[in-house]
Parts: structure tokens; sequence; C-alpha cells
């Protein structure tokens, strides 16, 4: 699934002007056997999605800083009411069309949540990797499978992510989330 994600990013681009590109997905993509000597590489841009803030109870859209990208994501705490969306188009690559970033409400915990463009034969797999990388206290994830849409509704708590902070930018921190999510689904694809 990840291989053809990445073939769909690689096709939509013209291989001559270039294609931009992180670290993972280079490394990927040249153990794969993916990435030809034709193809010019190009350095991937700092991540910087798109953001927007709306309120948790009504998801009534509120002003978004303007620099959401670089404020700290304890933002999130600071206002326990809101949450902030950010899309971007490097998450077609990992199976997911944007991501929320909130404070749990329960365990304090600030969380991502996602839908994840997985088969539902692979949530129990999902489930002992999230577990094995984060834990198994209380509040570390949730993972529901939605019939009506085909996605696995992804819930973990990014307190217990390895290099995660909450001094960190919500660039940063998607960032960090992009990572999490595409070395899931490398080791999904080995293992399938």
């Amino acid at each position: 699934m990840i291989t053809k994600w990445m073939t769909n990013y690689m096709a939509g681009h013209n291989a001559q002007e270039g294609i931009a590109l992180n670290t993972l997905q280079k490394e990927f993509l040249v153990n794969k056997g993916l990435l030809s000597p034709e193809v010019k590489v190009l350095e991937a841009p700092a991540f910087s999605p798109s953001y927007s803030l709306s309120n948790k109870e009504t998801d009534e859209p509120l002003e978004t800083p303007v620099n959401a990208g670089e404020l700290a994501v304890s933002y999130v705490k600071t206002q326990p009411n809101d949450y902030m969306f950010a899309e971007d188009t490097s998450f077609t690559t990992i199976g997911i069309d944007g991501v929320v970033l909130e404070m749990d409400d329960v365990f304090g915990t600030i969380t991502a949540l996602f839908g994840l463009q997985v088969q539902k034969k692979h949530g129990e797999w999902m489930k002992k990797y999230i577990d094995t990388k984060l834990g198994t206290a209380p509040g570390t994830r949730s993972l529901m499978f939605s019939a009506d849409d085909g996605l696995w509704d992804v819930n973990i708590a990014l307190d217990y992510v390895d290099g995660f902070s909450e001094t960190h930018t919500f660039n940063e921190t998607l960032e960090l989330v992009y990572e999490f999510v595409f070395n899931m689904l490398v080791a999904l694809e080995e293992e399938a």
C-alpha cells in the first residue's frame, strides 16, 4: 500500500523537472528499487502544512494564528476547547488526508487523530505495532474501523512517541506524526 501511494506520488511529477522527496521517502524508494537514476531528486521543502483552528464542540472555525506552524504544540493545552487541523500534500503518501492535533480531555495528553486508508484486516497488526512503540498505558491509542468511509479512525497520544516534546512546533510535531505513520506502513507492507 505505501509502495502504491509512493508510486502514485512519483507519477504525479515530472522526473526530468525533479521530484521533492524527504529522507524517509527517498530511502524507501531506493530500497524498493523504484527510484531510477533518471529521476532528478529534489530536497523536500520544510514541512509546512496548512492549518485551521476550530472549536471541539461545534467544529466552528476560529481565527487561526498566522504563524500556526511555528507555534509550540502545547498551544492545544492552553486552548483545551479547540483543535488544530492540518493538511499537507505529503500526507497522501501515507494514506491520510489530514491530522487533528488536540488535548485529550480525559488523559491530558496531546493527541493526533486521523483517518488511515488501510484495510480492515490489518487492524490487529496495527494495534500491536502501536502498542509496541507507545506502550499500553490507558489513552495511548484508539483505533476504530469505519465501514462508512473504509478508514481506520486512529488516535495516538503523542506524549508516548519517541522524540516528542510539547515545545516542538506544530510543523515539527506533524513531521514526527508523518514519520511514525510512514514507518508503521513500511513495517506493515513487509509483514503482509
